[in-house]
């Protein structure tokens, strides 16, 4: 039982979300790491809202997934996990994310409704348009501008978290688009919007391109108004080199969505830690 919620939460890649949450909370405490108990909580809050909006994303696309061979043995569509255990599951995440947020403080509780629209709506974006893979950028943007607001303890943002959530929102919805490649046929036969569909692979791909150039614009303007240093600079070049592997045709799709963009994004994560 454990394992089949691993498995349908994926709640191991919320691992890979940290580099995010860090740099936020880095920022918010002025250049200075919050408390550990703060830090603690931010990644709690992390994972419960993965688990509420993973498993929505799972309810929402259980009928797709049924038709698409890549999915089909997904747990709800193949038959291994209830839907009444999926909301539950749903539930216990959003049980978590609001603890974690009550206890970071009145700022975080206020706002913690607002991750909870685009994480409960976004997998339902691919019904309607092909903007679709903007809607997960923006689920994974706000999560440093929240590490931000429970280091900070305010939500007055500063250019450098403004810029840096910028680099989220572009690096993953471009990383996204790259990913709904390995779709495509399916998504083709099944009347799934995206922007493979619209455009084909090789336009959609371009325009992966420009958003992720929009990406390192974001990081780059961080190292200049703050004026980096060798390792920041040596951590953009490496992120810039990761970034330009996501588009190499000799590496499998999969092998560039993961782990080339998620390395990418972690990367670019890190270097204003490098600042």
């Amino acid at each position: 039982m454990i394992n089949r919620f691993l498995k349908f939460t994926k709640i191991e890649h919320t691992a890979f979300s940290l580099p995010l949450l860090f740099t936020g909370a880095w920022l918010g405490g002025q250049g200075h790491w919050p408390r550990l108990s703060t830090i603690l909580l931010i990644i709690l809050a992390a994972t419960g809202a993965r688990i509420f909006g993973m498993a929505f994303n799972r309810i929402f696309d259980r009928h797709i997934d049924a038709h698409n061979p890549r999915t089909c043995m997904r747990e709800l569509p193949s038959g291994k996990m209830k839907t009444r255990t999926a909301f539950i599951i749903a539930l216990c995440g959003f049980a978590v994310y609001m603890g974690a947020c009550a206890l970071l403080g009145r700022w975080c509780m206020w706002l913690s409704p607002v991750p909870l629209i685009p994480l409960l709506g976004y997998s339902l974006l691919k019904r309607y348009t092909a903007l679709c893979h903007f809607g997960i950028g923006i689920c994974l943007a706000l999560a440093p501008l929240g590490a931000y607001v429970a280091a900070a303890g305010n939500a007055q943002f500063t250019s450098a978290i403004v810029l840096f959530s910028g680099f989220v929102f572009f690096w993953l919805s471009g990383s996204d688009i790259i990913y709904a490649l390995m779709d495509l046929d399916s998504d083709r036969k099944n009347g799934i919007y995206s922007l493979p569909v619209k455009l084909g692979a090789k336009r959609a791909q371009i325009v992966a391109g420009i958003v992720h150039i929009l990406a390192l614009s974001c990081l780059a303007g961080i190292l200049a108004a703050g004026n980096a240093g060798l390792a920041a600079r040596i951590g953009f070049l490496i992120t810039l080199a990761l970034f330009t592997m996501l588009y190499l045709p000799f590496i499998p799709v999969a092998r560039r969505f993961f782990p080339m963009a998620t390395l990418a994004g972690a990367a670019g994560a890190l270097t204003p830690l490098l600042v």
